[in-house]
């Protein structure tokens, strides 16, 4: 389809959303037009939002478990099924790290496709999936560092228990280990790091990222595993699944292994500016907003 799209994102404005932020850019780089709305709106807000734009897609976040409750999600389910009889072609994400689904129901009633950063069975859905990692934004060329963010080694992350129990530990470890070389983010000057992701990149000798277990989180991607060297930086990562190429575009670590992540921090050192060229290049070619967003139209038969 050669003319230009009109499109609803429908998701949590509350917090910096990659998938929304990119999504957008995806869209306007292609040469679409799109617009947002917070899931936590009255569905009648929601509802006018879709009656205004009259969307040939929409891309929706946190359908099937709205934080607004269980009501919520079976209107917005409505919503999209009504919209989907008027021509409308809705796809949802699923980013969730985990085997099970949170709404084991089938809705193929209102959804066309499910763009999935996992392998996990989604069969209870009734509805085709795309395989469909995180990216990285489309960003010109490598930003100049900045002093601000000059460490040696970088992380920017929740922390706590549960499925953020691992990588605390190894963080404290490696706190011990570096001390003020390691910079931890969010702070209470820099709550968070989305739009400064160019300026960190290039900045930091190497940035940390952090996987999960094949069992806990089939086929799951970290995000950092796009982010971070589709900005020209440095990442150094656990799971080497995947196109991009160790020691081409990133430089692995064995799992939860501090000696590990210090020996890739000194290869960053000697070899960081290749892999900085070459990760930059690759991952913006291939693996951007706009190569994502095109491959969902594409499977929706908009393009």
């Amino acid at each position: 389809m050669s003319r230009t799209l009109r499109a609803v994102i429908v998701g949590d404005l509350r917090y910096n959303s990659e998938f929304i932020f990119g999504v957008h850019q995806g869209l306007t780089l292609l040469g679409h037009w799109a617009t947002v709305m917070d899931v936590h709106s009255d569905i009648g807000a929601i509802a006018k939002k879709f009656k205004d734009v009259r969307p040939d897609v929409a891309f929706m976040h946190m359908l099937m478990w709205s934080p607004m409750g269980a009501k919520h999600t079976e209107d917005l389910l409505a919503l999209c099924s009504s919209w989907r009889q008027r021509g409308t072609r809705i796809a949802i994400h699923d980013g969730d790290a985990r085997v099970a689904t949170r709404h084991p129901h089938d809705v193929s009633f209102a959804v066309d496709l499910v763009l999935c950063n996992h392998t996990a069975d989604r069969s209870a859905w009734r509805v085709r999936c795309l395989r469909w990692p995180y990216f990285a934004f489309v960003q010109r060329e490598i930003a100049e560092p900045r002093p601000e963010f000059r460490c040696d080694l970088f992380f920017a992350g929740r922390q706590g228990g549960g499925i953020y129990a691992d990588r605390t530990t190894l963080i404290s470890a490696l706190k011990q280990r570096l001390g003020d070389r390691f910079r931890v983010y969010p702070t209470q000057e820099v709550p968070h790091t989305l739009f400064l992701t160019p300026e960190i990149a290039a900045s930091a000798t190497a940035v940390l990222g952090h996987g999960r277990s094949r069992e806990e989180a089939p086929g799951w991607k970290d995000v950092r595993y796009w982010q971070y060297p589709g900005a020209g930086g440095v990442l150094l990562h656990d799971d080497v699944t995947g196109p991009l190429v160790p020691y081409d575009h990133f430089i692995p670590y064995a799992p939860g292994d501090v000696d590990s992540i210090l020996s890739g921090l000194e290869a960053a050192k000697s070899d960081g500016a290749r892999i900085r060229r070459a990760a930059f290049r690759y991952v913006q070619e291939r693996h951007t907003s706009v190569n994502r967003v095109g491959e969902a139209l594409a499977a929706l038969g908009l393009a």
